[in-house]
């Protein structure tokens, strides 16, 4: 701070943390940041290898829906 009566001004500067964003949510963000880099090559698919992925995760989750008792 400076002296009364000087001429320039004052700067207040504070930092905080929020301890539950930390231990909660930053490593939920941290994940889905991880796998969107890693499927960020899904959208340069062409058509078929889209149709064929999609076609392929359709009869994964039939097989598994199949097996469910």
């Amino acid at each position: 701070m400076p002296a009364p009566g000087e001429t320039r001004p004052a700067h207040f500067r504070a930092a905080s943390r929020d301890l539950i964003w930390d231990a909660l949510y930053a490593p939920i963000v941290r994940g889905v940041g991880a796998l969107a880099t890693r499927l960020n090559h899904l959208q340069f698919l062409t058509i078929r290898q889209y149709l064929s992925v999609v076609f392929g995760a359709l009869v994964f989750l039939l097989l598994v829906l199949a097996g469910a008792p």
